[in-house]
């Protein structure tokens, strides 16, 4: 270490308490407590959290120069494998998340295929059956819990569309041993007894391994892998250069770990998308009006997704307020420097999505929602790297960014062209959201039909 450079000791911020660091005030705030300690000590500050959980100290460092610095200039100092070790009891070192280097992008490589658009069309037929089976009684249920639903809409079509599953019954039971699994993140205690969260998420899981080995054992049965449209069958089709093939085991991880992914990046943005549309007639009216121009009357067809500009942005603006990840971090392998800092091997590196995305010095009003922002002359986004990171970025940017993109497509389209809608709390009672992972539950809706015969009237409208 030169002179010039100062300890990491030496950031602004505090450790906390002995062996639990800053656990009682992560814990009571949620989100909130990141955007404390940024308003109270600016861009960089460190923290410590319980080694117990898989972390320690800690420098968080928002804004574009801090993201492109993890995510690329100084990535090979970074484990990512170390830095999500938390999610061990879920994923496997067979997942990208939890790889590095040279391992890190062979499976990349290998994996990328699935996702590439020729595949991703091929999904397009599945989802769209999903959402359209799904939403179907949205209009009479009354009020709705919005992220319970948009959970059991968006982890049907990861079921469906990975696993090849079509029965309802078996849906719902991958389903619940999903939640299960998810659930047990919330475990302290590592056991894997049944009494333990750890232990009857272990468990689901293994249920969940043993349901996709019989899909295995039953597509090779059949000896027709190559018509296979979902996930599970371009597992199995794989071969790398060298003749290469996926594992059982290899090829139940990367399924479990696709559903994790799939699931988590839309559910929340997806249940916040719908909140601000909600509460907001004038977009929900030019989104219509877009579609109409490029579709008509015609059934949605994947080619009308790539037409839809102002939809696309508003996809975008959803991803700056509210990333469908709110920190990324990562491990030190060696001692690294940054601004003037020396951070040393052992210590983690956060960085924080939400953050960066409603900086003033990038985004102009950074807490409105404003998806033009995002259309020319403006593209804000484009002013600095790394302005825009709610799927990641570098070497580990979110692989399946363009499946969740078509999802959230599908799903908005097929609710604007069916139903008009509320949420409750308004954007005047909550906005702006600064924790919304803790606050996604309280959303409710009301969906109302919308009448063709009437010029896309809702139909409650008429009668109220």
């Amino acid at each position: 270490m030169t002179d010039k450079l100062k300890s990491a000791d030496m950031m602004p911020g505090s450790f906390g308490l002995p062996l639990i660091g800053q656990t009682i005030g992560i814990l009571a705030q949620q989100e909130l407590f990141y955007w404390q300690q940024y308003q109270q000590y600016g861009k960089i500050f460190k923290i410590s959290l319980p080694e117990a959980i898989g972390f320690g100290k800690c420098a968080c460092l928002i804004g574009p120069e801090a993201n492109q610095f993890v995510l690329k200039d100084g990535a090979d100092k970074l484990s990512s494998r170390l830095g999500n070790r938390s999610l061990e009891p879920i994923l496997s070192k067979d997942m990208m998340l939890l790889q590095d280097g040279a391992e890190h992008r062979a499976s990349r490589k290998l994996i990328l295929p699935i996702f590439h658009h020729q595949a991703i069309a091929a999904y397009f037929d599945t989802m769209q059956a999903v959402v359209t089976e799904t939403v179907a009684d949205w209009g009479k249920q009354g009020t709705i819990n919005l992220e319970k639903e948009m959970r059991k809409l968006t982890l049907s079509i990861a079921v469906r569309t990975f696993l090849g599953s079509t029965k309802t019954a078996e849906i719902d039971r991958v389903s619940q041993w999903y939640v299960t699994l998810v659930n047990s993140l919330n475990g302290m205690i590592k056991w894997d007894y049944p009494l333990t969260f750890y232990g009857r998420g272990q468990a689901a899981r293994r249920k969940i391994a043993e349901y996709i080995r019989q899909i295995i054992k039953d597509r090779i049965d059949l000896g027709d892998l190559e018509r296979s449209k979902d996930v599970i069958g371009f597992l199995m089709s794989i071969v790398d250069e060298d003749g290469n093939k996926f594992t059982e085991t290899q090829i139940i991880n990367q399924a479990i770990g696709f559903l994790f992914a799939a699931h988590e990046t839309t559910s929340s943005l997806m249940s916040w998308l719908m909140f601000e549309l909600g509460n907001r007639p004038e977009w929900r009216q030019k989104l219509r009006e877009e579609q109409q121009q490029v579709a008509g009357d015609e059934p949605l067809k994947l080619q009308h997704l790539r037409q839809l500009p102002q939809l696309s942005n508003v996809l975008k603006e959803g991803e700056r307020l509210y990333p469908p990840v709110h920190a990324i971090s990562r491990a030190v392998l060696e001692d690294i420097e940054y601004a003037g800092y020396n951070i040393p091997a052992g210590w983690y590196i956060v960085i924080f999505p939400s953050m960066t995305h409603r900086m003033p010095e990038i985004y102009k009003e950074p807490d409105a929602f404003d998806p033009d922002r995002f259309a020319p002359p403006r593209e804000e986004d484009k002013k600095y790297p790394y302005s825009l990171i709610g799927f990641g970025g570098g070497a580990h940017s979110c692989i399946g960014v363009e499946f969740a993109n078509m999802e959230m497509k599908i799903i908005l389209s097929t609710l604007l062209q069916n139903y008009d809608w509320t949420v409750t709390p308004t954007t005047a009672e909550i906005a702006p959201v600064r924790k919304p992972f803790s606050m996604q539950k309280q959303l409710k809706a009301i969906f109302m039909p919308l009448n063709p015969l009437l010029g896309g009237v809702p139909v409650g409208l008429l009668v109220g």
